[in-house]
């Protein structure tokens, strides 16, 4: 896939919280939740909630997905890709 049909997979927001674990292939680990947590800090410098981090939690469970085989990636369920 080229870097613009993941970008429309996935959208322009979530892609560039995860753009640096997507395969080439629009797949991107299960283990999505600890990205996040890694990446996006869970409160801003005053201690308020991190939209961004409460927006991405929100997205992901919002969308469904589809499996690889050995069930160890994810990826949008696309019409296109189907």
């Amino acid at each position: 896939m080229t870097e613009e049909q993941i970008i429309k997979l996935w959208g322009e927001d979530l892609y560039n919280v995860f753009s640096d674990h997507i395969n080439d292939e629009g797949w991107l680990t299960e283990n999505w939740a600890d990205i996040i947590e890694e990446e996006i800090p869970k409160f801003d410098e005053d201690w308020n909630d991190n939209e961004l981090y409460t927006d991405t939690y929100g997205s992901m469970y919002n969308i469904e997905f589809e499996s690889n085989e050995d069930e160890t990636l994810i990826r949008p369920i696309s019409p296109v890709l189907s």
